[in-house]
């Protein structure tokens, strides 16, 4: 009876469906990116089927349908989750692209566990491993890829992961990896040490970030959130690359059965030797660094999975120092610091990660009411997770040098240029330092979810509620040994005056051991409304935390706001025409930072047990606009800020290393602008333009701040509120541009681009009243890599096959049989000539302070690397 209804609906509603528009696009695996033939598309009118078709060789569908009545998308093809679009509506002579990347069914559970910003709000910032893999970086880490991605990022030294966001340092952001907190070594002191980190670029499945404004879920830091997620592989894939600066190797798979394992494991070795050899510090250089992880999730029912993630990382890194030579100065003044070195530096950094996880999935309860044509999803989930922490680092320095400062000749038209023509002071340093330092955090947490979907086929509405709740226990022991000084031996010529004097100038012993306990919990809700005209997020949380070492309690509301006008957006009729989709967002919360251990430790070494947290409140507005332009897609955010800050702890940046003054001293904000624009500059490759504008202040409660400046051939001096902070930088830009040949999709060049102002420091021991006075030289890097495709089993399985109705994977197959190519069972094979800093730019690292006969004080640029070539390959199984 109700199909003899609906045939008289039908005829009846033959005008209307006389008027037709057009509905496009292309099904793709969420995971490969790879095209999806034969796939099965769907489309409904009132619940009954009107057209199914499915998709061909490049999984591409082309779908004539009746403009006007709201119409149901089905998508489905074997072994994938089966997708559903619901309101789809067209206007006459409409055409209207819909791509769509199926998931897996294999990762349907993991999806529930692992969540990686879930929620999709339109500015968070997502990258895959295919989007970055061709980055060339010289770090081998997953955070080298922020500067050219997000907004708002800035690092100045490629040996380093470090990374600062709006005028933060390092230490005030928060990284994860499928939800386990993830820390790094305290002992750093220049990027020359420093490993590998956490994140691997090749387990990698998704990366989410924030540069601030983030939910009640993220924990107590005031700058940033980098959120990883791993792979799931539904089958077996394998990847080797290798490089003059290292490689790598990941496994990944899945067993069969119901009761199935998912596993992927990750080996990288790095040596920065190549890169070293570039510096003004000539010796014997030998930096080894090693990483090795693996995470496995076991299912154990339809509902239970547990997940086991494991980590070893060691880096370790010898320097015998022979000689140096650097120059500085100006046009018509130049000083030249030369050195002879004696003993040698031996760093060690060893940490270990284990971390398990068990999640539970709740059973997706459905209830329909017909008579509303109302349908409710219910859900929960849960997830509860442990994990352990251990850091072994040491630090042994005994070196001497012994120096010159000596002014240079700088007249082009001299004889004599550029050679000495004076000597301003000599003298010897001894830098001792035995520097062991162990940590150990312990961590429990739980985080809970429970979901309320409500869709109304009468209204075409959707409002949605996500009810997020956790708490978090931390067991923090540091036990730190100690003990390092500087000494200077005039000579007879440096001050003091002192022929038998060996003053030192900087002498720090402590020995310390904390064990402390962390509790934190938080409370969030979302809700969401979607109709024909709006779409409206909001997001309203709490989170509390305790700290047992200072007993200080914080609380932390944080708010956000999405809103999108959706009777702005329309299709694309044709291809010179733009698309709109905008989203406007508000952001404001409180985001307060406890100390962890570094901060508590003064410039003398002395440990404030005593140390509340830093403070801060955010308030953010921007917006996104998702448009296509011929056919391409492209997406631009813009974001305004302000950040108020109190109880600061103030500190200096040498090198990577940050050194604090151990106290709530300062006050301070922050402001700027962000701009990101990405898209598909080419067809089907990803590029990302970013520019940044920053003014980060502070100022010491109590102090009187100066600033100099020069009239003529005097200095007037004039006090002023707020100082720059070490972190500020007036603007930063950064590029990241893929592109290929035309008709020649196998040869790609992929260049990144930075360039920006910039960052303050000041004198050592003397940067209170006067603070960081000045700047370094602006940063500006060019790195190029041309890529060579030197096998694509799929394209040519494509290319072979094309006329054969044969799905992708059965082309493969009887191209694994009858290729002779010697690359047929690998997916792909890529070659790499990468030129880093091509334009052979002497940036700057930090400084090394020398004082003349006069007690001057001198500014003598260590520089970072000139320009090198690598050679890269990368093998896909």
């Amino acid at each position: 009876m109700s199909r003899l209804i609906f045939f008289f609906f039908f005829l009846a509603s033959l005008p209307l469906l006389a008027q037709k528009g057009r509905l496009i696009g292309q099904l793709t695996d969420a995971q490969t990116g790879e095209p999806l033939p034969s796939a099965s598309i769907s489309v409904y009118l009132n619940d009954e089927l009107l057209i199914g078709l499915v998709t061909d060789m490049d999984g591409r569908y082309d779908l004539s349908l009746p403009a006007g009545p709201r119409l149901k998308l089905m998508a489905s093809y074997l072994g994938f989750q089966r997708y559903e679009k619901r309101g789809l509506r067209l206007k006459e002579e409409e055409v209207l692209r819909l791509d769509i990347a199926l998931q897996t069914l294999d990762d349907a559970v993991p999806e529930v566990i692992v969540e990686s910003f879930s929620d999709k709000e339109a500015d968070a910032l997502r990258v895959s491993r295919e989007d970055i893999q061709n980055i060339p970086t010289t770090t081998m880490s997953l955070e080298s890829v922020l500067l050219y991605t997000a907004v708002g990022v800035a690092n100045r030294n490629e040996f380093s992961s470090q990374y600062s966001v709006r005028g933060g340092n390092y230490d005030e952001n928060l990284v994860y990896v499928n939800g386990f907190e993830i820390y790094r070594p305290l002992l750093i002191r220049s990027g020359q040490q420093e490993g590998l980190s956490f994140p691997n670029p090749d387990m990698l499945d998704e990366l989410a970030f924030s540069s601030g404004g983030f939910k009640a879920e993220y924990g107590e830091k005031m700058s940033s959130v980098l959120d990883v997620r791993y792979r799931r592989p539904s089958r077996f894939e394998a990847r080797a690359s290798g490089s003059l600066l290292g490689g790598s190797l990941y496994l990944g798979g899945r067993t069969e059965g119901n009761n199935a394992l998912t596993y992927t494991v990750g080996a990288r070795y790095k040596t920065t030797q190549y890169l070293l050899s570039s510096l003004d510090i000539k010796g014997e250089y030998v930096p080894r660094f090693l990483d090795l992880q693996t995470d496995l999730i076991y299912d154990l029912g339809k509902n239970w999975q547990i997940e086991a993630i494991g980590n070893y990382n060691t880096a370790q890194f010898q320097l015998i120092p022979e000689e140096s030579a650097s120059t500085s100065g100006l046009y018509n003044y130049a000083i030249r610091l030369s050195s002879l070195f004696e003993g040698q530096e031996i760093s060690s950094f060893n940490t270990y990660m284990m971390g398990t996880a068990l999640a539970y999935s709740g059973e997706l309860k459905v209830k329909t009411i017909p008579e509303k044509k109302l349908t409710i999803q219910e859900n929960s989930r849960h997830r509860i997770l442990f994990s352990n922490y251990q850091s072994q680092e040491d630090e042994r320095i005994d070196v001497i040098n012994n120096y010159r400062l000596e002014e240079v000749e700088t007249g082009l038209g001299a004889d004599n240029f550029g050679d000495v023509v004076g000597t301003l002071a000599y003298g010897e340093t001894h830098q001792y330092a035995r520097n062991y330092l162990t940590a150990n955090v312990i961590q429990a947490k739980y985080v809970g979810a429970y979901s309320h979907e409500r869709f109304n086929d009468s209204t075409f509405t959707e409002s949605k509620q996500l009810l997020k709740w956790g708490l978090t226990y931390k067991n923090e022991f540091i036990r730190d040994d100690l003990k390092e000084w500087t000494s200077f031996d005039s000579l007879g010529y440096t001050l003091p005056f002192d022929t038998t004097a060996m003053p030192i100038f900087e002498y720090i012993r402590t020995d310390t051991q904390l064990l402390t306990h962390r509790f934190s919990g938080f409370l969030q809700n979302t809700w969401e409304y979607k109709n024909d005209q709006h779409f409206l997020r909001t997001t309203l949380g709490l989170r509390a935390s305790y700290w047992s070492l200072n007993e200080e309690f914080l609380l932390a509301p944080r708010f956000q706001l999405y809103y999108s006008p959706l009777s702005q957006h329309h299709a694309m009729s044709d291809t010179a025409h733009w698309s709109k989709d905008l989203t406007f967002k508000l952001a404001a919360g409180a985001y307060h930072q406890p100390p962890f251990y570094r901060e508590l430790r003064n410039l003398e070494g002395e440990i404030n047990t005593s140390v509340r947290a830093q403070k801060s409140v955010h308030i953010l507005g921007g917006l996104v606009w998702d448009f296509s332009w011929y056919k391409r897609k492209f997406k631009l955010i813009s974001e305004l800020y302000y950040k108020h800050q109190w109880d600061l702890i103030p500190y200096d940046v040498d090198n990577v290393r940050i050194r604090y003054y151990g106290d709530n001293l300062a006050k301070g904000y922050v402001t700027g602008w962000d701009f990101r624009l990405n898209g598909e500059l080419v067809k089907g490759l990803e590029s990302w333009v970013n520019f940044s504008l920053l003014r980060a202040r502070e100022s010491f409660d109590g102090v009187a701040h100066k600033v100099y400046t020069l009239e003529g051939q005097t200095v007037d001096t004039s006090s002023v509120d707020y100082v720059s902070k070490p972190t500020d930088q007036l603007f930063i830009f950064s590029m990241y541009f893929q592109d290929e040949l035309p008709g020649a999709e196998w040869f790609k060049v992929n260049m990144a681009f930075t360039l920006g102002s910039g960052m303050h420091y000041g004198v050592p021991k003397d940067n209170i009243v006067a603070r960081n006075l000045y700047r370094y030289s602006p940063y500006h890097r060019i790195d190029i890599g041309f890529s060579l495709a030197l096998w694509d089993r799929a394209k040519k399985a494509q290319e072979a096959y094309k006329d054969k109705n044969l799905s992708m994977a059965m082309a493969e197959q009887a191209l694994k049989k009858d290729s002779k190519n010697p690359f047929r069972y690998l997916r792909s094979a890529w070659l790499s000539l990468e030129v880093f800093n091509l334009m052979a730019v002497g940036n700057v690292a930090s400084n090394t302070w020398v004082k003349d006969f006069t007690n001057t004080s001198y500014a003598i640029p260590n520089y970072l690397s000139s320009r090198r070539v690598n050679l890269r390959f990368r093998l896909d199984f």
